[in-house]
C-alpha cells in the first residue's frame, strides 16, 4: 500500500474568507490580529479533514512585508500567535499531526527575479525559520524564481528538520522567472529536500508536469489552486480581487489529485481556494487504497 503524505489546503484563503470585515495587503494574518479564533477554527476543520500536515498561519509575515506594513516590530507576536492557533486547534481535536513551518517568497507571491542577493535572502529566510522552532517540518513554497528557492532552501537545511520545496509554474510550464521546470528541479537538487513539489499553479499545468518530474526526483507532489486568475494580485492588488472557480468541487479535485499521485506523486494536498470539504473527500477517497501520512514520514 503506497503512503500518501496529506497537506492540508488553502488555509489563508480560508480564513480571509471567514472575515470579510477584514481587508489587508497581509492577508490571513490581519484576521488573525483581530479575530485569532478564526484561524484555530480553520485549522481544526482541515484536521478534522483528514490532513495530516498543517502550516502556520504565517505566509504574508516575511520580514520585507510586515516592514512595508509597518509591523515589523510585532514579528515575534504574529509568529508566537500564529504557533499558539494550530497548537490549539491540534490540542482540541487529540489528533497527531505534522505542524509545518512556512517560508513563502520574501516580497509576494507571482513575482519574477528579485532584485536581492543570495546571502540576503537566506539571512532572511534564515530569521524566519527561528520564529518557528518548534516547527516538525518546513515547507518552502510559491518559489517563482531560483534563486530565491536556493536561499530558502539553504535556511531551511541549517534547520536539521525535513522540509520540502514547491515551485509555482505559469501557465506555459516555466517559472514566472522565465526559467523552465529542470532549471528548476536542478538549482535546489544539491540541497536534497525531502520532497520536490509544486503549488498554487492552475490544476492543469500541475497535471501536465507531474510525469516528468516524478521521473526527475522522489519523493514529489503538488497541491494545486482553484483561482480564476493571479494576474491582479501578482500586479499588487489585495486578496480581494481573487475569484475563485466554479468548476473545481471536491469531486474533480479528488479526481485531479489521484492523476497526480498514478504519475508518481507522494504529497498531495491543496492550495488556495481549496477548503475542508475538498480535503476532507480526498482523504476519504484516498484511504480506501492508500496509507495516508504526514509529511516527516515520508521515506
Amino acid at each position: 500500500m503506497t503512503s500518501i503524505a496529506l497537506l492540508d489546503g488553502g488555509l489563508g484563503q480560508e480564513i480571509y474568507q471567514r472575515a470579510p470585515q477584514v481587508s489587508s495587503r497581509l492577508w490571513s494574518v490581519a484576521v488573525m490580529l483581530e479575530h485569532p479564533d478564526i484561524v484555530k477554527d480553520v485549522h481544526k476543520d482541515f484536521i478534522r479533514a483528514g490532513a495530516k500536515t498543517h502550516t502556520l498561519n504565517t505566509y504574508p509575515a516575511t520580514p520585507t512585508r510586515l516592514a512595508k506594513a509597518g509591523l515589523l516590530d510585532s514579528i515575534d507576536t504574529i509568529y508566537r500567535q500564529a504557533f499558539f492557533a494550530l497548537q490549539q486547534a491540534i490540542d482540541e481535536t487529540g489528533e497527531d499531526v505534522d505542524i509545518a513551518g512556512c517560508l513563502p517568497p520574501l516580497v509576494g507571491s507571482y513575482l519574477g527575479q528579485p532584485q536581492r542577493s543570495f546571502e540576503d535572502m537566506k539571512a532572511e529566510f534564515a530569521h524566519m525559520a527561528r520564529l518557528q522552532p518548534d516547527v516538525d517540518v518546513f515547507l518552502i513554497e510559491t518559489m517563482s524564481n531560483t534563486l530565491e528557492a536556493r536561499a530558502a532552501c539553504a535556511a531551511a537545511r541549517e534547520q536539521g528538520k525535513p522540509y520540502g520545496v514547491a515551485f509555482r509554474l505559469e501557465a506555459d510550464g516555466n517559472l514566472r522567472s522565465g526559467e523552465s521546470l529542470n532549471e528548476a528541479m536542478r538549482a535546489v537538487a544539491d540541497y536534497a529536500p525531502t520532497a520536490l513539489m509544486l503549488n498554487c499553479c492552475d490544476p492543469a499545468v500541475l497535471t501536465a508536469a507531474m510525469p516528468h518530474m516524478a521521473r526527475s526526483y522522489h519523493p514529489v507532489g503538488g497541491y494545486a489552486n482553484a483561482f480564476k486568475s493571479v494576474d491582479d494580485m501578482a500586479k499588487g492588488s489585495k486578496a480581494d480581487a481573487l475569484e475563485a472557480r466554479e468548476d473545481l468541487s471536491p469531486l474533480v479535485h479528488t479526481e485531479r489529485v489521484q492523476q497526480w499521485i498514478a504519475d508518481g506523486a507522494l504529497v498531495v494536498g491543496g492550495c488556495c481556494e481549496i477548503t475542508p470539504a475538498h480535503i476532507q473527500h480526498l482523504a476519504q477517497t484516498l484511504e480506501q487504497s492508500h496509507a495516508i501520512i504526514k509529511f516527516s514520514q515520508l521515506g
